[in-house]
């Protein structure tokens, strides 16, 4: 698996809309978007499940599209 994912997009969307249609702090965000990629990593430990399956590199690129996605919704 690469650095991206077919929902790499999603993850951009999400966090764009997000910032655009709420008052959600950068603290805020960090705190979501990073306890959302924690708790894909503990799900994929206790479950056999290839939704939640991804690298180091993925989880982390997803957290910088996450960072893209809501910076430039706050514009």
């Amino acid at each position: 698996m690469g650095p991206f994912s077919a929902y790499s997009p999603i993850h951009f969307l999400i966090w764009y809309i997000l910032a655009r249609s709420t008052n959600m702090s950068w603290k805020l965000f960090f705190i979501l978007s990073i306890a959302w990629e924690v708790f894909e990593w503990i799900f994929s430990l206790f479950f056999n499940s290839s939704f939640f399956v991804e690298n180091t590199i993925n989880r982390t690129t997803d957290i910088i599209i996450n960072i893209a996605g809501f910076y430039l919704g706050k514009k």
